[in-house]
């Protein structure tokens, strides 16, 4: 082996797994691991230990590699990459902007036949009463639907899979108006219709729809697009559906990790005289990640001491259920009453945690009754007290506002305000609290692709909408997806949202996570064993509902523009709402094991290491705060240091000791 990697590497349990099941997948005879040193590359091959499998696989077939991996060593072990480089790599680029000519299709159109429409209509057929063409237009071809009498245009057939991930993508144009133009595939084994993506299309430009799916059973499928707009012909190009197997689609999520999540740290060792201090003992501990996990919880909290203990452990921000929104605080008009978002905020203050305020605003049918019946001048005087109130009293202690919640699907103020109302309250709030991100709350954007109120380009209409209101044009608005999920929800869909979304530069969080049961999964607040598995290779189980909230926490880590996730469980001594964390004896659920789970993958803590002869010990680390402590044996000299490892696209922090 090469000098240097010394003694065996081990790795966490779950990604030994993940790697068995990998490795057992693959055909064929020979495997290769890739070590990464500071020479160059060389190949080398090896095992894990005495688990009996190869570790970082990778499969020469014809003389092309599909998996490697890659070690990082200086001197001792020091990181591990899990990095996909013959696989199909993913590709997160969108666009929120309408285009002069769209750019050409993903991937090459992956399954799409045609995709650029460059052999005419060839692999196209007509969907309903209609009438299809190959046009071309500056240089560009594209099919067009004209002459329709239904919203149907174009289709095309293939076949579909279980078991794998499909990424979709294609732009389309109205030649008049604007209108939703839906995307969707017709499954023939379930009789069902998916929508895989959406987007408000335009005449005059090229609007990108971005999406994705997965099914349920193998069967020929076909895809449609449709519009309302009847009056105008949909045009269609740069069609793109490309597959991914599991294990694809999670490497690139692990690769986008080590990515966007990670930094090299090197710590520069010393004397006081500057000589630089080779065989010092260092020892780095992670004392809080920079991402955000939080958790919703209501004030049962103020009244379990053992919840108190559970809850602060674990999370480093934190959201009222109910507390502070309007109606808690004041049910009689003129009788405002705080005491218990006080003692909320109060508590975890004391306990250094965060806090998202929610919300100032809502639109919903189960306000106050009193703030219904208002007339539009007094609706506006009593909104405007009301931010003064809430916001006044807790400026500068939240870390952001859901300032005016679910405006898209209630639009109540807009409808007796007049249409810049939410970009008004969002000018106040700003001005009333700046020290907070302002949040923009919707459900279903990245739950539902079939909502078409609150479809991704529906949200960033609102969002510009807000941004374009005279004071507003700097301001930075947080993009919160609420995330409330069905028991399947559509992980390429979730991935493909945050694609687009990420375009508007602005920080998008999960603000509501939490996953329902499947129908036939039994929960009970009393016993904390799910009915309904999820068996795997290994013959480890996991409920269907803590599957699938992994799989989307893991989407939301993954992801750049992602910044933060808050899960929402609302423990309560006698139920819990939806989705359990924990029991009333305060024990796990599988979906508590799952978030703890995580937290322990996520975090960089227990590392040591020795420095070089050059002083140096480098390694690289989950972005966070640290303490580092350097310890030289020669002399007995003992210091300990806190750092910020924070994202600033540079890449390495050096972080000089001197003893």
């Amino acid at each position: 082996m090469e000098q240097g990697l010394e003694g065996e590497v081990t790795l966490p349990a779950s990604v030994r797994t993940r790697f068995a099941a990998y490795c057992n997948s693959l055909e064929g005879p020979s495997y290769k691991v890739i070590i990464n040193t500071r020479r160059g590359r060389k190949f080398y091959m090896t095992t894990l230990g005495n688990n009996g499998f190869i570790l970082f696989c990778s499969l020469f077939l014809a003389g092309t590699f599909r998996i490697l991996y890659e070690v990082v060593i200086n001197n001792n072990f020091t990181s591990l990459g899990y990095l996909v480089h013959g696989a199909t790599l993913y590709d997160y680029s969108a666009t929120i902007e309408c285009h002069k000519q769209p750019l050409d299709p993903q991937y090459g159109g992956g399954l799409i036949a045609n995709p650029g429409f460059d052999k005419g209509i060839e692999a196209w057929k007509i969907d309903g009463h209609v009438k299809i063409e190959a046009r071309e237009s500056g240089g560009n071809k594209f099919i067009v639907a004209y002459n329709r009498t239904t919203p149907y245009s174009v289709s095309q057939s293939f076949h579909l899979k279980k078991g794998l991930y499909y990424a979709f993508s294609a732009w389309v144009q109205l030649s008049e108006g604007s209108d939703i133009v839906v995307a969707m595939i017709y499954n023939s084994a379930q009789k069902t219709v998916i929508i895989v993506g959406s987007v408000i299309a335009k005449s005059g430009c090229w609007s990108m729809i971005k999406g994705g799916l997965t099914v349920d059973h193998n069967a020929p499928s076909v895809l449609h697009f449709q519009s309302n707009n009847t009056k105008s012909e949909l045009r269609v190009d740069s069609v793109s559906l490309k597959e991914f197997t599991k294990y694809e689609w999670q490497e690139n999520r692990l690769k986008n990790i080590e990515k966007v999540r990670k930094r090299t740290l090197r710590v520069n060792v010393s004397n006081k005289d500057g000589k630089k201090i080779g065989g010092a003992k260092i020892k780095i501990q992670q004392r809080k990640l920079q991402f955000v996990i939080g958790c919703a919880t209501p004030s049962s909290i103020l009244m379990s001491e053992s919840y108190q203990k559970w809850f602060v452990s674990r999370f480093t921000t934190a959201v009222f259920d109910n507390e502070m929104k309007w109606y808690y605080v004041e049910g009689l008009q003129g009788h405002e009453n705080y005491s218990t978002p006080d003692a909320m905020l109060k508590f975890f203050e004391d306990h250094g945690i965060d806090v998202r305020g929610h919300t100032v605003l809502w639109g919903a049918d189960n306000i106050q009754r009193w703030v219904k019946d208002l007339p539009p001048r007094q609706l506006l005087s009593e909104s405007v007290r009301r931010m003064g109130s809430i916001m006044s009293r807790y400026a500068g202690k939240l870390v952001a506002w859901d300032v005016v919640n679910e405006n898209l699907h209630h639009p109540l103020f807009e409808e007796r305000l007049g249409k810049n109302a939410s970009a008004m309250f969002y000018k106040i709030a700003s001005s009333l609290d700046s020290k907070a991100t302002m949040f923009l709350n919707e459900f279903n954007t990245l739950e539902h692709p079939g909502d078409m109120v609150s479809i991704p380009s529906k949200y960033v209409e609102k969002l510009q909408e807000i941004k374009a209101f005279p004071g507003n044009e700097e301001l930075v608005i947080g993009i919160g997806l609420q995330g409330h999920f069905d028991s399947h929800p559509n992980i390429p869909y979730v991935r493909a949202v945050f694609d687009l979304l990420g375009e508007t530069k602005m920080p998008i969080w999960l603000t509501e996570l939490n996953v329902m049961p499947c129908s036939n999964q039994v929960y009970s607040y009393h016993d904390s064993r799910p009915i309904l598995l999820v068996m795997f290779a290994d013959g480890l189980t996991l409920s269907l509902q803590a599957y699938y909230l992994e799989e989307i926490m893991r989407e939301a880590f993954a992801h750049p523009a992602v910044k933060g996730m808050m899960i929402w469980i609302g423990w309560k001594p006698d139920r819990c709402n939806e989705m359990c964390l924990l029991n009333y004896e305060l024990q796990n659920s599988p979906s508590g094991d799952v978030v703890d789970k995580l937290f322990a993958e996520w975090k960089t803590t227990n590392l040591t290491g020795v420095t070089d002869k050059e002083g140096s010990f480098e390694v690289k680390v989950f972005h966070g705060d640290y303490e580092i402590t350097v310890y030289n044996p020669n002399s007995g000299a003992n210091v300990t240091k806190e750092v910020q490892v924070y994202d600033d696209k540079s890449e390495t922090l050096h972080v000089s000791i001197s003893l």
